[in-house]
This record gives structure tokens, sequence and C-alpha cells, in this order.
């Protein structure tokens, strides 16, 4: 253990020294500035940094008592290698890129793309590296630190240092640097979000504290002492209750409502004169990245996954996540399901569909097809990509972990109906944004019709019209087939109602196409008068 100690500061610092390299190199004049020299000392520093971390593994077998066969040893060194080398090549190249002045587009570019890439890497050879320990690990893993107990798991002890609360954090503080590069490059300025941060990210937590409060009201929060209580629907619950995010329980749909309304109020009453627009489309998209980092909590929590299922079906997974998805929290305390099966690993699912979203917002909508949206529909887009997420996946969660239960007892639906309120308020929000634009197009005289709008209006309204026909059709047979049970699930009823909501948001937007096809056919009308 102690040499794994040794080692692991011997990385830290070497991986630190190549670091301050990169930075005091963007700090230099270009006229000073030499890439040969600082790419050779960097290398060198992450050299050092492999080399130091490859021993400190080999050190954790040591503390774990293991005896590796030789190909986990081989995933041990190799994963370390790449993991550490390209972690490290991609952070020094993120800052050189975001942070470095003057450089040239052409090496600017290979940064851009070496970054990219070497994140990518660093994320696939860190599941090769965690396999060549993944066997030798006791389960379920640890979750945090406690200043009594040292490392615990969900099983042994509460953490004062919680790993969900690390993922969280370092989710968004990742997005933050990534939106301040983002706005630099729209205004020449960073810091223009520190401020707004400051206030949107804790406004988000409180507000995910305060919907889960919401969402589980007829359970009693006692929570020790309480200054005051009050008595509603038959149950004492504590005034503090909904602040008390030290006890755990968070909803991320409440999270990020709270923290998009209180963080836009915010930025706009502290940056007059800089477009709320142009913030809604470079950050919203961005929370999809650092919900897919935060959703790492549950894996280290063992809660909020799916149902069981064969673990034949997940051993394509890094063997650490499916040996720690054979544990649950479900029933209050950690328990294994069996050696053959194991719980679905949403969180690994829903990480994967929210980089997707973000991907597809910031890049397919916010660059190749600009000039088809307004500005706001890519930050809009989120809620509708989000809702979509937690609208398929709410029904494919373990029961416990479903939000929402009445007197009636009618369970679950609490999360499930608010991903419907983001769909169908994201649709709205964008056919809006595009008819009030055009109502002040037209007031200022402003307002053109654009070559391809004929086209466009017409192809895009049939198809519209192509999606939400059958989608309307099957989600009302559905429905009036189906029968309304009271806990979440894929049922009848349920999909019916999934397949309405879809099709009515997709009905909605022939508010978007249908002005499109007739204000170019006005167009062609006046241009011929």
């Amino acid at each position: 253990m102690i040499l794994a100690i040794i080692f692991l500061v011997l990385f830290a610092v070497a991986a630190g020294v190549s670091i301050y390299f990169t930075v005091s190199a963007v700090k230099t004049p270009m006229i000073e500035f030499n890439y040969k020299r600082l790419f050779t000392k960097a290398g060198i520093a992450i050299g050092a940094a492999v080399a130091f971390f490859i021993v400190a593994s080999f050190g954790f077998y040591m503390w774990l008592g293991a005896t590796p066969d030789a190909l986990h040893v081989v995933e041990l060194v190799v994963g370390a290698i790449l993991f550490i080398g390209c972690l490290f090549i991609a952070i020094n190249t993120f800052i050189l890129h975001y942070y470095g002045k003057n450089i040239p587009e052409k090496l600017n570019k290979w940064l851009f793309r070496v970054m990219f890439i070497g994140f990518a890497a660093a994320i696939l050879s860190l599941f090769l590296y965690t396999n060549g320990l993944a066997p030798y690990l006791t389960y379920p893993l640890v979750n945090g630190i406690s200043f009594t107990q040292g490392f615990v798991t969900p099983a042994t002890g509460k953490p004062n240092i919680a790993f969900y609360a690390l993922c969280i954090l370092g989710g968004a503080i990742l997005v933050y640097f990534l939106a301040d590069h983002q706005m630099y490059k729209e205004y020449g300025e960073h810091g223009t979000l520190e401020s707004t941060f400051f206030v949107a990210f804790p406004a988000g937590i409180i507000g995910a504290r305060i919907f889960y409060v919401m969402g589980e009201w007829s359970k009693s929060f006692d929570y020790g002492r309480a200054m005051t209580t009050m008595n509603l629907f038959g149950n004492e619950i504590k005034v503090w209750a909904p602040l008390a995010i030290w006890e755990g329980g968070l909803t991320i749909i409440g999270g990020a409502l709270v923290g998009i309304v209180v963080g836009a109020l915010w930025y706009m009453w502290r940056n007059k004169g800089k477009s709320i627009w142009v913030i809604f489309d470079i950050a919203l998209p961005m929370i999809l990245i650092a919900q897919a980092v935060g959703r790492w909590g549950n894996f280290f929590n063992c809660e909020v996954h799916g149902v069981a299922d064969s673990i034949d079906h997940w051993k394509w997974l890094p063997e650490i996540i499916w040996r720690n998805a054979q544990y649950t929290t479900a029933s209050g305390a950690e328990s294994l399901i069996g050696t053959d099966k194991l719980y679905i690993p949403l969180f690994f699912i829903e990480a994967i569909v929210n980089l997707t979203g973000f991907f597809v917002l910031a890049y397919l909508f916010g660059k190749k097809l600009r000039k088809y949206v307004e500005f706001g529909d890519v930050g809009f887009g989120y809620l509708i990509w989000y809702g979509l997420t937690r609208l398929f996946m709410e029904p494919l969660r373990h029961s416990a972990f479903n939000m929402g239960e009445n007197q009636d007892g009618v369970s679950g639906y609490w999360s499930w109906f608010w991903s419907i309120a983001l769909v169908v308020g994201g649709v709205i929000l964008i056919v809006g944004n595009h008819i009030v634009r055009n109502i002040l197009r037209k007031k200022n005289n402003t307002f053109t019709v654009k070559p391809y709008d004929k086209k466009l209006g017409l192809i895009s309204s049939l198809i519209i019209i192509a999606i939400s026909a059958p989608l309307l059709v099957f989600g009302i047979l559905n429905l009036n087939q189906g029968t309304f049970e009271p806990v979440m699930g894929y049922n009848q009823f349920n999909v019916g109602l999934m397949l309405l909501v879809l099709g009515v948001s997709a009905l909605l937007c022939l508010g978007i196409s249908v002005p499109i096809f007739i204000n170019s056919l006005k167009g062609q009308s006046n241009a011929q008068v």
C-alpha cells in the first residue's frame, strides 16, 4: 500500500509538471513560443507519469493480495500506458486549443482532433486498465470516504466525501470550462459564465432536492433534529427537508429546470447587452455532458438501475461494471442478486445516450444545420432530448427507484410525467420561437423568403404528417385497449400514452413547416406582382 501511495504521488507530480509546461507555454508571447520544445518537455513528463502509474498499479496488486495471471497483467500495463498517455495528451492539447492565443489555424485543428481522440481513447483504455484489476477487487465497490471509517461501500457506512457528489461536481466543472471557451470564441473574453456557474449550479442541486421531496411527498422525511415540523396529508415533514441535500435523494429533471431558470435570470441581469439565446445554444446541450458524468455516481451507489437480467447479455461491458451491477441498494442495504444475473446498468445506457444527444444538438443542429434553425432552438432541443431519454428509460427502472406515490397507491410516475412535460414543452418553445421571430421580422421589415423555403416547407410538412399520424393512431388504440396500472412500466396504457405524446409533439412541428411553405408562396406571388 505504501509503495502504491509513493508512486501515485510521483505520478501526480509528473502529470502536474506536464500541465505546468503547457500552461507556461500558453502564457508565453508568440514570438518566443517553441512548439517542438513544449511537446518534448511535456512528452517526457507524461512518459514519467505513465511509468510511475504502472509501478503504483503493481502496488495495488500487492495491496489486494492478488496473484494475477499473465492476461490481467498485460491488460493492466497496456491499459495504464494508453489511459495515462492519452488522458494527459488530451488535457494538454485541451489547454493549448482552448486557451492558446494566435496558434496557427492548421495546428489548432490538429490540436482539437488530438484532444477529441485522446479523451475518447482514454475512456476506452481506462476500461482495459480496470479489467486487469476487476477480478481481484471486493464488491460492491467503495462509494466514498468516511472521516471515521475510511473507504465505505453502500452497505458499510455513509461517506462524508461521496463519489456520487464528485461525479456531479466533476461533470459540472468540465462543462463550465467547455462553455467558457465557447463564450470566449463568441465574445473574446473568459469568465463570462463564472458568476452564473456559481449561482446556477447550487440552485440546480437545491432544485433537484426539492423535486425529489415533492415526488416522494407521501414519505416521512425524518432527518434527525429539526427546528420546526409541520403536518401535511398525515405526514410529519421537517421543513428543511427540501434543503437536506446531504441526506441523498436528488432528481436530475428538477435540478436541470431550476438551474436553467435561475442561471438564465442571473446571466441576463449580470450580462446586459449579451444575447441569452447564444448562451442557451451553447450551455444547455452541454448539460448532457455533465449528466453523463454525473450518472456514474449511480454506479458507485448501486442504485437507479434496471430490472434483473442474465449476466451473459452484458459481459461485453468492462468487467468492473457488470460485477458491480450484481449489487443493489433497492432494499436500503447492499445485496447480491446472484452469480448468473445483474441489474441492467441504466446509468451506462443513459450516459451514452446523453453524450450522443450533445453531439446531435451541438454539432448536427448547432453547426451543420445552423441555417435551418433559430437561435434558442438548440438550447430548447436539450429539453426534448433529455425528456425523450427519461420517457423511454423510466419504465425500465427497478420499481424501487421510480419516484412518486400517492394515497391511492399509484407509484413511479413522478419523473415520467415530468419527462412528458419536457418533451411537449421543448417542442412548444421551439415552435413559439420560430413564430415570434417571424412576427418580429415582418414587423421590422426584415423578413425574407429563401429560395429553398417552398421545397423545405412542403417536404418537412409531409414528413411530419407521415410520422405523427401513425403515432397518434397507435397511441389512441393502445390507450383505449389498455388499462391503467398503478406501477410504472411498459404496459399497454403507458405505451399508448408515450406514442400519443410523440405524435402530438411531432404534429406541433407543423407550426414551423406550414408557415414556411405559406410564406414561400406569398413571396413568389409578391415577386410576380
